[in-house]
């Protein structure tokens, strides 16, 4: 994190910090922007009883309305929503601006009145010194840009008052200076340490949405193979079987290795896991991309298609290519000398969704259907009885 403007050196995080700034902003400007214009209407109501010539300063408040209100609802719009910080500092800038013409109009009427204009007018630079709060702390700007209005506000108020002295009251002058230059330092530190918090806030979230997104895909996925498991199998089969598309079969294909225990106990679990991984590589680079393949448990594995069409012929065809692509030799390496594995693969189709399906007996049926598959010999592929298909 940049120590003077807060950003950080990752843009990604970057971005992402400033779109749920925006949206911060959105509902904080949503709040402070109209009530402050209220509050900001209703010292018109003083002016109307302290001076017979208010007409010039209502039209100058009446300007600045318009103008951050309209700046506001500009704000809103969804084509400028991610120029909110650009917008809200015009209308700071507005505020101030109209601000300083009312001081001018006020200084300019005492002295044609003989009057002293810092004891009838103080209201118009203490005004401008809430301005500079306003963008600071109630608009919800990112602090970068608070602080370039803040910067501009002050330097405007400075050569304002270096005009209306003329140099004649250097000590009033140093005083408006000083006074401005303080309210920027304590609304900008104020800004400062809430945005810095902000971000400190920002980054802990974000490492603990991090680790919550690992701990659930590691609960989530089978940490043998990086298929899914069970439990997400299970999850992603509730979710397709609330999902019925016309003109669409699914399946299930069920997948239980021919030959993997004696692998397993003439090499070791070693070899057998490798076997397994190698088998899910396969069956994730045989399937497209909207299908989902997972691992049941030891040489179990389980696959949910949707085809287009409404029989067996498409979930059939997949299953005898799947059958091919775990059919192909695996050439393992052991104490420096090369070990081939052969395994072969036993299948069971279920087609859904039909009448009372759940993931559960999704399964059970492809299961059955592996089952008879195993009884036929090797390499067998078998399409459970569908009953009647929900299509």
């Amino acid at each position: 994190m940049n120590p003077m403007t807060l950003c950080f050196a990752d843009d990604t995080l970057e971005r992402r910090y400033r779109r749920r700034q925006i949206e911060t902003s959105h509902k904080l400007s949503r709040i402070t922007i109209p009530l402050s214009c209220l509050v900001f209407a209703s010292y018109a109501l003083i002016e109307i009883s302290m001076d017979e010539h208010y007409e010039a300063f209502l039209m100058l408040r009446a300007s600045i309305l318009v103008s951050v209100l309209g700046l506001f609802l500009l704000s809103r719009l969804p084509r400028f929503k991610h120029h909110v910080n650009g917008i809200l500092c015009l209308a700071s800038l507005a505020a101030a601006l109209g601000t300083l013409a009312m001081f001018h109009v006020g200084h300019d009427h005492a002295a044609g009145h003989h009057e002293d204009e810092h004891g009838v007018f103080p209201v118009y630079f203490v005004t401008l010194m809430l301005v500079v709060f306003w963008t600071y702390t109630l608009l919800g700007l990112q602090f970068v840009y608070a602080m370039a209005c803040g910067l501009l506000i002050w330097m405007g108020c400075t050569a304002s008052c270096a005009v209306m002295h003329h140099g004649s009251e250097v000590l009033v002058e140093a005083n408006e200076a000083f006074f401005m230059m303080a309210v920027n330092l304590l609304a900008g530190m104020s800004a400062y340490s809430r945005e810095r918090q902000s971000r400190q806030l920002f980054l802990h979230e974000c490492h603990i949405t991090g680790e919550r997104d690992d701990l659930r895909d590691h609960a989530m996925c089978d940490s043998l193979t990086g298929l899914l498991n069970r439990r997400a199998l299970l999850t992603r089969l509730d979710q397709i079987l609330d999902i019925q598309t016309p003109g669409t079969v699914q399946a299930a294909l069920f997948i239980d290795l021919d030959g993997f225990k004696p692998v397993n106990d003439r090499h070791g679990h070693a070899i057998g896991d490798e076997v397994l991984r190698i088998t899910g590589e396969r069956l994730g680079n045989t399937l497209r991309g909207n299908d989902i393949v997972g691992r049941l448990g030891g040489d179990e594995f389980l696959v949910l298609i949707s085809r287009e069409g409404n029989g067996r012929k498409g979930p059939e065809q997949l299953a005898e290519r799947l059958i091919d692509a775990i059919s192909r030799p695996i050439t393992l390496e052991v104490d420096g000398e090369p070990l081939i594995i052969a395994v072969s693969a036993s299948i069971g189709i279920s087609l859904f969704p039909f009448s009372g399906a759940t993931p559960e007996t999704v399964i059970a049926r492809a299961d059955s259907a592996m089952y008879e598959a195993k009884q036929r010999g090797r390499g067998v592929v078998v399409t459970g009885n569908p009953l009647r298909l929900v299509l």
